[in-house]
C-alpha cells in the first residue's frame, strides 16, 4: 500500500467509520467557551464582529443557546447517545447554531476576522455530524442497488 493509499484509508476511517466522539467533545468545549464569554459581564455585541448576531437576538439569548447546546452535547457524549434520533435532530440544530453564528460574524465586518478559524472549523464539523448520516445512507443505498443489479444480472 502506498503512502497516499494509506493516508486515504486513514482519512476515510476518520470521516466515515468513527463515531466522531472527539469532534463532539471539541464542539462541547467551543460551545462552553462561547457560553462563558457571552454570560461574562459586559457588552460583547458592541464590537463590530458581532453586529449581525446582536441584530438577530440579544446577547443573553445567544448565551443561553450555547449553554443549552453545550449541556446537550456533553450529555450525548457521556451517555453514548450518538445514534438516537434525538441526537441526530440535535446535530441539525447544532450545525445551524454554528453556521449562523459564524456566518453572521463573517458578514458583520470586512475583511473577515482572522481569529475565527476555530469557529469556522466548528461550523464545518457540526455540519458534517448533521449531514453524515444522510450521506452514509445514500452511499449504502447505492451500494445495495449495485449489489442487487449484479446478482440479478
Amino acid at each position: 500500500m502506498t503512502r497516499h493509499q494509506h493516508a486515504l484509508r486513514g482519512l476515510s476511517k476518520a470521516f466515515f467509520d468513527s463515531d466522531l466522539v472527539a469532534t463532539r467533545l471539541m464542539l462541547f468545549i467551543g460551545e462552553l467557551c462561547w457560553a462563558i464569554m457571552l454570560w461574562w459581564p459586559g457588552d460583547t455585541f458592541s464590537r463590530p464582529t458581532y453586529g449581525h448576531m446582536g441584530s438577530l437576538a440579544p446577547e443573553f439569548v445567544w448565551a443561553a443557546a450555547f449553554t443549552i447546546t453545550a449541556a446537550i452535547q456533553l450529555h450525548i457524549v457521556a451517555f453514548e447517545l450518538q445514534e438516537l434520533p434525538m441526537s441526530k435532530a440535535f446535530a441539525i440544530w447544532n450545525a445551524a447554531l454554528w453556521v449562523t453564528a459564524v456566518g453572521m460574524m463573517i458578514a458583520s465586518v470586512y475583511p473577515p476576522p482572522a481569529g475565527i478559524g476555530a469557529e469556522i472549523a466548528a461550523a464545518l464539523a457540526a455540519s458534517w455530524i448533521a449531514i453524515r448520516p444522510a450521506f452514509l445512507a445514500m452511499i449504502d443505498r447505492k451500494i445495495h442497488r449495485k449489489a442487487r443489479a449484479y446478482h440479478a444480472g
